[in-house]
């Protein structure tokens, strides 16, 4: 006789699992009829039902693998209907608008703002007034100012204080004063504020001392016009147009540092001591708690023990390379308040491997780790677990799955947000790769997949370090290669156990006993519990230095609203003169003229004139000669350029004096101001050569007599 341990249907009654076994002992007779028949088709019943409950559990599984950390990475947008690569550069947008959502940011990040106040005021509306609503406070501060793309030096950077370029080419041109977003912050016209009447500006129209912006982070901005009278101060004017861009490299609202957290936390929110902290812990538990922008959560709705073991994890110090090391995680976040606050503890939870179940009336927060809630980086052989399953617990069968190509990969593309460097700062999307390409893991792992590439992409907008991106990918694509799913029902024992929680389950009917880490838990119409978790293999998650990332191109652009620099070292070099006569002294010079490039990459054409002495600059002849049309000298790096005797406008005696001038020209028609060189006697019967001793003057000229 056959006794069936587990039996699993399709929807049209077939068989499609089955565990069983024969047996030739003493049977009762319960009834008439086929015993077996009558005592069959109850069980079938519970079994598809519970095949039916299980199928639901186990679609919502799927996506859990397939995104191994709580939720549906193959959602790239969460459910908040934006591309998340979008908007990680759309933070840095200027906005103007009366009704805009605003963000808060947490940690460090470039951002633009909305503006909310514009005017004029001053001799012919010489000053633009200008304000921008960067954040929610309190910030931290700021540490730099970029306006259309070029970072501004100020000689201060704290709150309330009136600041001015120590240098570059808004020097002069402009003032900001910065506001962290305190609630008693003053208004930007109070006093001796920027909108003030300062500088004889007699203020920003329409700005009172009664618009302080109480709790918002913003930036008030002067800018000033200054009248083009002659090219020196076009080549300065550092305006194109329309009201300048400012982006902020901001760092964020002040929260408490959740490392600092105990068993028991009464504090109310307002009452925290807060400081400038950018681990994702603290992040989430402001959000969660912040009744201004979050979800305005008391303290008994959490299980701070837990946070604080969260927040110890993602604090400590790992390997980023074989020379460099950092936090194991951190949050650098723009919180979009027209998200649903679900939508965005998602995206916050999400860029720390974090698992926050809700359990016996509170949040409860864990990390997805090898095992160790004391150590991130530690790979345990037997990580401690809650509850041990065995068939005592198992209510209608189980249900195992092993690794198939839908729901694993071979390859995971992270995008994160890239701060660049310090001279060059960026916070733009980019990507890193793992495997890399070619690599033995590569290889093999292709190899494995029958050569068949297995990819998915991954956006972080929380993560601006690219070895966290890369221990994202790493831990992602072996946990996708290397997990069983299972999926049963239990007994109200295993009640005590959560979303998050490592279990170990014996059944020896199927030879399983392993960890397993609980991804979803419901209870279905009779009672039951029913749980799906993944296997647990505690290696995945191991970090490791990661490879030194590649050194970055150092590009040097000439500012192409700067001053251009002129050249240098002049040589010239008499040949003679060509006119009627000496008496008539019509004669002009004929010679070389050698000199030096300028040092500026994007020049396009240098500008030649000769003023004979005693000529007025009317009589001065300027032309133009483009870089590919004049010789080069690679030997000794300079340009040649053949002087004729028409190039020169004027005429003068033998042996007359004469002002040899180039200019340099980019591709923006900025001109350098002109490099000189007198000759005593630059048209000599004789030969002669005379070498620039002075490289630049600031003499300025009519190009255009």
């Amino acid at each position: 006789m056959k006794i069936y341990n587990k039996i699993v249907f399709d929807k049209d009654d077939n068989i499609i699992e089955e565990d069983s076994y024969e047996y030739s002992g003493p049977v009762a007779h319960c009834g008439g009829g086929n015993p077996i028949k009558k005592i069959f088709n109850p069980i079938k019943k519970v079994f598809k039902s519970i095949v039916r409950g299980v199928g639901k559990v186990f679609s919502g599984l799927v996506s859990a693998i397939t995104s191994p950390f709580g939720f549906d990475i193959d959602t790239p947008d969460f459910g908040i209907g934006t591309d998340q690569v979008s908007d990680i550069q759309g933070v840095m947008l200027n906005k103007q608008s009366a009704i805009e959502h605003i963000p808060v940011v947490y940690g460090t990040r470039m951002v633009g703002g909305t503006r909310v106040f514009v005017s004029t005021n001053g001799s012919n509306n010489k000053y633009l007034f200008v304000d921008m609503v960067m954040a929610e406070g309190q910030c931290n501060g700021f540490t730099k100012l970029l306006v259309d793309d070029t970072e501004v030096p100020l000689t201060s950077y704290a709150h309330g204080v009136v600041a001015s370029p120590s240098s570059g080419d808004f020097k002069d041109r402009m003032k900001v004063q910065f506001f962290d977003g305190r609630d008693d912050q003053v208004s930007a016209s109070d006093g001796s504020g920027v909108f003030a009447n300062i500088d004889s500006s007699n203020g920003a129209p329409g700005w009172t001392n009664l618009h302080r912006l109480s709790g918002l982070c913003h930036i008030a901005c002067r800018f000033e016009w200054k009248e083009i009278k002659s090219q020196d101060d076009a080549n300065n004017n550092p305006y194109t147009g329309g009201i300048p861009n400012i982006k902020l490299v901001l760092q964020g609202k002040k929260i408490l540092d959740a490392t600092t957290l105990s068993g028991s936390h009464s504090t109310l929110y307002d009452n925290e001591t807060k400081v400038f902290d950018d681990n994702p812990v603290s992040v989430l538990l402001d959000y969660m708690r912040s009744s201004r922008f979050g979800k305005g959560l008391a303290n008994d709705a959490f299980d701070f023990a837990s946070f604080k073991t969260a927040a110890d994890l993602c604090e400590q110090t790992v390997a980023y390379t074989s020379s460099t090391t950092g936090k194991a995680f951190t949050c650098n976040a723009v919180v979009n308040t027209a998200n649903s606050i679900l939508a965005n503890c998602k995206i916050l939870l999400m860029g720390f491997r974090g698992i926050m179940p809700y359990q016996q009336g509170k949040y409860k927060l864990q990390i997805e780790h090898g095992g160790d809630n004391t150590d991130i980086t530690a790979t345990p052989t037997n990580p401690s677990t809650v509850f041990s399953i065995t068939n005592d617990h198992i209510v209608g069968g189980i249900s195992l799955e092993g690794e198939h190509k839908n729901a694993k990969i071979n390859r995971c593309i992270v995008t994160f947000v890239d701060p660049g460097t310090d001279d060059n700062v960026s916070y733009q999307p980019n990507q890193v790769v793992y495997p890399e390409e070619g690599s033995a893991i590569d290889v093999a792992m292709l190899a494995e997949d029958d050569g068949k590439r297995l990819q998915k992409e991954i956006v972080l907008p929380t993560v601006t370090s690219r070895e966290q991106a890369l221990q994202y990918g790493e831990v992602f694509t072996k946990r996708s290669r290397t997990s069983k799913y299972v999926t049963f029902g239990t007994t109200l024992a295993t009640s005590n156990t959560g979303v998050g929680d490592l279990i170990n389950i014996e059944n020896e009917h199927i030879g399983l006993n392993g960890i397993f880490r609980i991804v979803e838990m419901k209870i279905d119409a009779g009672g039951d519990i029913i749980i799906g978790a993944v296997e647990h293999q505690p290696t995945n998650y191991e970090i490791a230095a990661k490879s030194i990332a590649a050194t970055r191109p150092i590009i040097n652009l000439p500012n192409p609203i700067g001053l251009v620099n002129p050249p240098t070292g002049i040589v010239y070099t008499s040949f003679g003169f060509s006119g009627a006569g000496v008496i008539t002294l019509v004669v002009r010079p004929i010679g070389e003229i050698r000199f030096s490039p300028s040092t500026d990459t994007n020049i396009t054409h240098y500008r030649f004139g000769v003023k004979m002495k005693g000529s007025t600059e009317s009589e001065v002849n300027y032309f133009d000669k483009s870089v590919s049309t004049l010789t080069f000298d690679s030997t000794n790096n300079q340009f040649v350029y053949q002087l004729m005797a028409s190039d020169v406008k004027t005429k003068g005696g033998v042996d007359a004096e004469g002002t040899i001038r180039i200019y340099a020209i980019n591709n923006q028609g900025n001109q350098s101001a002109p490099a000189e060189l007198v000759v005593a006697k630059i048209a000599s019967i004789k030969q002669n050569v005379v070498t620039q001793q002075v490289t630049q003057s600031s003499t300025n000229v009519n190009l255009n007599p």
